[in-house]
């Protein structure tokens, strides 16, 4: 009623000294009158006073006005204050595009497909109406099943496995978005490059055939080349930081955990779950867990699951040969869109010649010296590691993979019981299952 009925002002009302002027009410009803679609404007200009002078403040000229201001409204009966709110909402409800729905917009930021437009093949089997989180952690926990049955399997060395996956991942072409980590290596043992892998792959596929006779759906072979390295990798770094191996100098030891006081015994204690079972374990595995922090293919750096496997050999010619130049091994890498960091970090692991061939070479002369000063440190040559070799896992099939493998239709990951209790999280799976090494350190 006010704004169809302004009250007359028998005098001007009065405008505080350093008041700004506001914006004039023409200009506020132009605004408001085309909320729907806003048009470009003229700047606004403070009206300067004959009686007030400007006041300056930092910098910045105030000018106020005097006028009087009357109560006024447009054709459609609203006032300058329904305006100004009407101009105000415009900055706090976003623009959408009204020809894509809501779960399309989420889908372009997220990067994934909603669950009412997942594949025939997944929306058929009813595990659509998983969430995705709750897929991925589902197969995080199935992931930590198979990792202790991975170690328990496969004996050679970790330096294998990696070279293993790399050779296998190395297929990649960015531009074609072909080739990359598909299990595709095993059909590709009779070359000469890759015949040293022969008992790698014999001893995964012990591993597999025991996660598929304990598991509900089996685990994939593209899956198992990848877990592996990440696997064992992380027992890899704690046999290194308790001083099992010579990677360290005796030194280190008092903050691993001296064997004789603190008990960084593998055996008898670090690997005992529940974690946390002693105190010994306590004080030994903080500080592991601070020097390698973000190594976990569970917790840290996750390894993806879901890929398809291949059914066939890759192409030949699309991995360097032992004995290739720098040029190819940095070209190999670029096809991939890796980094050259990361060539230098999976040097050693790529054949036995390429770390000599790159050292040799200026452009990554440096990258090496950089890691040389590093490596006294426990996790100082583990975590780049690791990453460039989840970067080099991720090309590929794993930006494909099926977010429901390995998941049951309630949801619940696709493993047996663990002492009689159903696992649904990492964290209850890190308390109870050993077979025979535990899910903690990962």
């Amino acid at each position: 009623r006010r704004a169809l009925h302004p009250r007359p002002r028998s005098a001007p009302r009065p405008v505080h000294p350093r008041r700004l002027e506001p914006i004039p009410n023409e200009v506020a009803m132009t605004l408001a009158s085309s909320v729907a679609a806003p048009i470009a404007s003229a700047p606004l200009r403070a009206r300067r006073s004959s009686v007030d002078p400007p006041t300056v403040r930092r910098r910045t000229v105030v000018r106020c006005a005097s006028e009087p201001t009357t109560r006024t409204t447009d054709d459609r009966g609203r006032s300058r204050r329904d305006a100004l709110l009407s101009l105000a909402s415009l900055g706090a409800v976003p623009v959408l595009n009204p020809a894509r729905s809501a779960s399309a917009n989420v889908a372009s930021i997220y990067k994934y497909e909603p669950v009412d437009v997942l594949p025939p093949a997944i929306a058929d089997s009813g595990n659509a109406k998983v969430p995705i989180a709750a897929a991925l952690r589902a197969q995080t926990v199935y992931a930590g099943y198979a990792v202790p049955i991975i170690e328990k399997n496969v004996t050679v060395p970790l330096g294998t496995l990696i070279s293993l996956a790399a050779r296998d991942a190395g297929t990649f072409d960015a531009s074609a978005n072909t080739g990359g980590l598909n299990g595709s290596i095993r059909y590709e043992l009779d070359r000469p490059e890759n015949r040293r892998f022969l008992n790698a792959v014999e001893q995964l596929a012990d591993a597999k055939k025991e996660i598929d006779a304990k598991c509900s759906q089996p685990i994939g072979w593209a899956d198992l080349i990848a877990l592996a390295p990440a696997g064992k990798a992380r027992y890899a770094f704690l046999r290194d930081f308790c001083g099992y191996t010579d990677r360290f100098e005796p030194r280190w030891q008092y903050k691993a955990g001296d064997i004789t006081k603190i008990g960084c015994d593998i055996d008898g204690v670090m690997l005992k779950a529940p974690y946390g079972s002693s105190p010994e374990q306590i004080e030994a595995t903080s500080w592991f867990r601070q020097n390698y922090a973000s190594t976990g293919p569970l917790t840290g750096s996750r390894v993806h699951m879901g890929r398809a496997d291949a059914t066939a050999a890759d192409a030949e010619g699309l991995v360097p040969v032992e004995g290739s130049g720098a040029g190819e091994y940095i070209e190999w890498f670029a096809r991939m869109r890796l980094s050259l960091p990361a060539l230098v970090n999976l040097a050693p692991y790529v054949d036995d010649t390429c770390e000599a061939t790159l050292r040799a070479c200026p452009d990554c002369a440096g990258l090496f010296r950089e890691l040389d000063t590093k490596n006294y440190q426990p996790g100082n040559l583990e975590k780049p590691l690791i990453k460039s070799y989840r970067e080099m896992t991720l090309r590929g099939p794993a930006a494909f993979a099926d977010p429901m493998r390995y998941v049951n239709d309630d949801g619940t990951p696709a493993i047996p019981e663990v002492n009689g209790r159903r696992v649904v999280n990492v964290k209850q799976l890190m308390d109870g299952y050993v077979d025979p090494y535990p899910v903690w350190i990962l």
